[in-house]
């Protein structure tokens, strides 16, 4: 390649209308005027004659005192509510009502309301985790018990069925 095609274009020199555009050079300061040590604040003496930096606004101060150093506050997690809480009574009372064959209903609440607890209350943990376990422990029970009871009621129609106590005596011919 030769020179000619490396070679930049030359820079043009500004016209008279850009010349035009520059806005005015801005008065000169106050004789004696020191610019802020800070770049925030004024000294005073210029702060009291009106006179501010160009493009300087005063920050704004705020309305309550500034905190102190010291030890961090300390936040305590919201207590375990409505969900936790519901999941654990629900378990407690499923594996109660377990035992006669009616705690299937409450031990599937115990085991819902104790997952969507550990969805939506992290802080509730405890209390949902009980829910979960007493949930499933009472819907094995319930289970178990409703499998017995059928089967009980199976053998006990079967019994019945062999030994009829029907009798025909009563019967008019």
């Amino acid at each position: 390649m030769s020179d000619e095609q490396h070679k930049t274009p030359p820079i043009p020199a500004p016209s008279e209308s850009y010349a035009q555009q520059v806005p005015p050079v801005e008065a000169a300061a106050p004789q004696g005027y020191q610019p802020p040590a800070s770049g925030y604040a004024q000294p005073a003496a210029y702060a009291q004659s009106g006179y501010t930096q160009p493009g300087y606004t005063q920050p704004a101060q705020p309305g309550y005192p500034q905190p102190a150093y010291g030890q961090p506050q300390q936040y305590a997690p919201p207590p375990p509510q409505g969900l936790s809480i519901a999941s654990m009574v629900l378990g407690i009372v499923a594996i109660i009502s377990s035992f006669i064959g009616l705690g299937i209903l409450p031990s599937i609440a115990a085991v819902i309301t104790g997952h969507l607890g550990l969805k939506r209350q992290p802080w509730g943990k405890p209390f949902s985790v009980t829910g979960l376990i007493t949930g499933y422990i009472a819907l094995a029970i319930s289970v178990i018990t409703i499998a017995f009871l059928v089967i009980a009621l199976f053998i006990a129609i079967a019994a019945g069925a062999g030994s009829s106590s029907y009798d025909s005596s009563y019967t008019s011919s």
